[in-house]
């Protein structure tokens, strides 16, 4: 059976939907969101994947799924599974200590992006309230002057949430050395476990 996946090329990096529901990013495969339909799987791809997520060159992919209970005719498509999914390294482990930091990096990544959409938002609002105010001075009446000050009373306290959240997150990224190497890390500890070597002199002794 087949089903589709949002990923990278080297389908080490997935899409995936975090505790609060929104679109994330993970480099757990067995988080990874699956669709019954390449149209669903688009359709999320294009209007509910921030430009961060879609940044790292993920695209719609199509995985074979395995069943599972195969014997039960009324399986449905989200009790499949995609097909020879990862091993979960032992919980405590460093393997699995790098894991969380490497799911939670790519998460803290996104969030930063979305933030800066959102306060990008705001202060395009924030200018438009304000040339309306300056271009219609002398104009405004008691009541149009007050409803001008109290839409930009909640847009400024909406983008301060925001600053307050951004600088936050700034704090621990300015003490990460390489934020997206981070988020990337156990791709390279994957490509490390897979390593191989070339013999130099005794080519015979790696002979089969």
């Amino acid at each position: 059976m087949t089903g589709y996946v949002i990923a990278d090329a080297n389908k080490s990096v997935w899409v995936c939907k975090d505790t609060s529901g929104s679109y994330s990013l993970t480099t757990d495969r067995a988080k990874a969101l699956i669709f019954d339909s390449k149209p669903a799987a688009d359709t999320v791809f294009k209007s509910n994947l921030s430009k961060f997520i879609k940044s790292k060159g993920v695209v719609v992919k199509s995985v074979t799924l395995q069943i599972a209970g195969a014997d039960n005719k009324n399986t449905k498509a989200k009790d499949v599974a995609v097909e020879s999914p990862c091993i979960q390294p032992e919980y405590g482990s460093s393997k699995y200590i790098i894991s969380v930091l490497s799911d939670a990096a790519a998460k803290l990544n996104c969030r930063h992006a979305e933030l800066v959409e959102e306060e990008s938002k705001y202060d395009r609002q924030r200018t438009d309230i304000e040339h309306y105010i300056e271009f219609n001075a002398g104009k405004l009446n008691a009541c149009d002057g007050y409803k001008a000050y109290k839409m930009l009373q909640e847009v400024l306290l909406s983008r301060r949430k925001i600053k307050d959240e951004l600088q936050m997150i700034n704090v621990v990224r300015s003490r990460m050395s390489l934020p997206e190497d981070l988020a990337n890390i156990e791709t390279k500890i994957q490509e490390l476990e897979s390593r191989t070597y070339e013999p130099r002199e005794f080519k015979y002794l790696f002979e089969k």
